[in-house]
């Protein structure tokens, strides 16, 4: 466990400060004051989140940080791809998904999926478990199509913080729906954290006026 939904949703954040290193060094993407300082928060108030979690496990801290490492890899990979790989954004989303058959088939034997299926096929071949797994498959793909438009219309480190507005929902229905255990002290480090990335939206906006 990582301090449950809300420490991990807010922890996530940590993810941008990779990405806005590596925007910096790759992408040459200006960092500005206000930028480091709403970085500097976010980090601060997730460290101390960390510190004050009821629920701390140095192995769910370790998987989190991997995940972090891997979701900064991606993004920033994807806005090198959209800038020199001479693909329409429909055929970057088709190979994408393709090229993670290759990592999900090995999985899906280990954990048994494919037995699972064949001894539910009652199941699987229900056109109503049909129809919501088409959906569900849809709005996988648009949401790739969309999110390719956006990290190729603007930086890496935009993309990611405003992605990171959605953490403040989440956290809070996580909370609600599997009782997380939350100190006064630990909620106000988790706002402290999101209270970031409004300051560097505004920072950003700021800086898109007075050019």
């Amino acid at each position: 466990c990582c301090g449950g939904w809300a420490g991990i949703t807010v922890f996530k954040n940590l993810t941008n400060v990779i990405i806005v290193i590596g925007d910096w060094y790759w992408h040459e993407q200006a960092v500005t004051i206000g930028v480091v300082f709403s970085f500097g928060i976010m980090v601060v108030g997730a460290v101390a989140a960390a510190a004050t979690d009821v629920m701390f496990s140095p192995e769910g801290y370790f998987w989190m940080s991997m995940n972090c490492c891997a979701t900064a890899s991606y993004v920033l990979y994807m806005k090198s791809a959209t800038k020199n790989i001479e693909l329409s954004k429909f055929g970057m989303v088709y190979y994408n998904n393709l090229l993670s058959i290759p990592l999900l088939v090995p999985f899906a034997f280990s954990f048994g999926e494919f037995a699972t299926i064949s001894n539910t096929m009652e199941v699987v071949t229900d056109p109503m478990f049909i129809s919501i797994n088409l959906v569900a498959g849809s709005m996988g793909f648009f949401l790739n199509l969309a999110s390719l438009w956006c990290v190729s219309s603007t930086s890496a480190t935009t993309y990611a913080l405003v992605g990171s507005v959605n953490k403040i929902p989440v956290s809070l229905l996580g909370v609600w729906l599997f009782q997380t255990v939350i100190t006064a002290q630990g909620a106000s480090y988790i706002i402290l954290s999101m209270c970031g990335g409004f300051i560097y939206s505004y920072v950003k906006l700021q800086e898109a006026r007075t050019r």
